[in-house]
């Protein structure tokens, strides 16, 4: 009489791969999770990098001026605050005052055009020292050299970026380590 050997895994054997995945997994995640807040906030500011490049190439090509500005809640006018979590709104801004006289809509040479609306960064905090950011038709700022703070709102290790805006118009980011 021949025994026939089962095959299959055993219960040790079973046991021991779901210890070792375990462990795997124990040490992957919290990296893993690390990448995904790095990621989210690193493409949070290249938003704001292509509004910027955008807005200063909208002013250059239009021979006007355009604003880039934290938004009210109704992501339809400016809010005036430095606080930018909730978005940003790009539009000409032919008589520079600031505010969207959009008329009829049809981004006409005799009114202010909404060029775009940006929702803020999600699980992280956009703040700068100014509640705009104005191009003139030179491409240059109007309003100085401006910093932009961009922080997870869990941030630890190198998840704060500063957007730079120089006074030519020109935009970099920098990682920086979280500050309190």
């Amino acid at each position: 009489m021949s025994m026939e050997r089962e095959q299959g895994f055993t219960l040790v054997e079973l046991l021991i791969t779901i210890v070792v995945v375990g462990i795997l997994l124990a040490t992957a995640v919290p990296g893993f999770m690390q990448a995904i807040k790095n990621n989210r906030v690193t493409g949070q500011a290249n938003s704001l990098v292509v509004s910027t490049q955008m807005a200063r190439n909208e002013a250059v090509k239009r021979g006007a001026s355009t604003t880039i500005c934290a938004a009210n809640v109704s992501m339809n006018a400016c809010s005036g605050s430095t606080d930018w979590s909730t978005g940003w709104i790009t539009f000409s801004d032919l008589n520079r005052d600031g505010v969207i006289n959009a008329g009829t809509g049809a981004c006409l040479d005799t009114e202010d055009c909404l060029l775009g609306t940006v929702s803020g960064p999600e699980k992280s905090t956009l703040t700068a020292g100014n509640s705009d950011i104005r191009f003139m038709p030179t491409g240059q700022t109007a309003n100085g050299p401006l910093t932009l703070t961009l922080k997870a709102n869990d941030c630890d290790h190198q998840q704060e970026r500063s957007i730079i805006i120089t006074l030519q118009g020109h935009t970099t980011v920098t990682k920086r380590a979280c500050t309190p």
